[in-house]
């Protein structure tokens, strides 16, 4: 699961899920656990039926430990109040435990660095970085790395969407999302946008 599944979520308010990256949190916009949460309905700490990717009910905080990414806490807001949260995760693995190893998790998922530019974005729920933090996942095992710069970023971006818009993914895609009455140019600005998570993996050739 990721952060934005169709236009008229926008409206909502958005509250990221959270990673740690050698001991530095930011904000993440991913959410891996939702699809553990629909093979487990019953572990999911906020039953609502009016639920979504934005309005989730929960924080889940995440951690690369190792080159391995867990799920190391689940929160909840008190009474609705997302500055006031408290642990919901007994359910999911004891507080005790290093957390739940996410050994699901395969693609290409991106994390800004520095302070969020909504105003440069245009756009509510992403935000400009001045640098991005590139990893790549194998069942939940970091296989490469990369820091770009935005103007590095973009050109990345630009890149994996020249290899994949030709691909039967592609297609497969574009005609699942236009069955959900998305327009065809909002189709194509929606998968350039999330592209990485799309493209699910990088096509640059690592290094010699």
């Amino acid at each position: 699961m990721f952060f934005c599944c169709v236009q008229t979520l926008i409206a909502q308010t958005y509250h990221p899920d959270k990673i740690d990256i050698n001991g530095v949190i930011y904000d993440y916009r991913y959410h891996h656990i939702e699809q553990y949460f629909n093979y487990y309905p019953d572990k999911r700490p906020v039953v609502n039926k009016d639920s979504t990717i934005i309005a989730r009910g929960y924080i889940a905080e995440y951690a690369l430990i190792e080159q391995q990414l867990y799920l190391r806490s689940i929160k909840t807001p008190v009474d609705g109040d997302y500055k006031h949260l408290v642990s919901n995760s007994k359910n999911i693995f004891a507080d005790q435990q290093e957390g739940l190893k996410m050994h699901w998790v395969d693609g290409l998922f991106d994390v800004g660095l520095g302070s969020p530019n909504f105003t440069r974005s245009k756009d509510s729920l992403n935000p400009v970085f001045d640098s991005y933090y590139i990893f790549e996942l194998k069942r939940g095992l970091v296989k490469s790395t990369q820091i770009f710069s935005y103007k590095e970023y973009k050109a990345f971006k630009d890149y994996q969407w020249e290899r994949f818009r030709y691909s039967a993914e592609y297609t497969k895609l574009y005609n699942k999302l236009l069955q959900s009455s998305m327009d065809p140019i909002d189709i194509v600005e929606h998968i350039y946008n999330h592209i990485l998570f799309y493209s699910k993996r990088s096509f640059l050739k690592k290094p010699a």
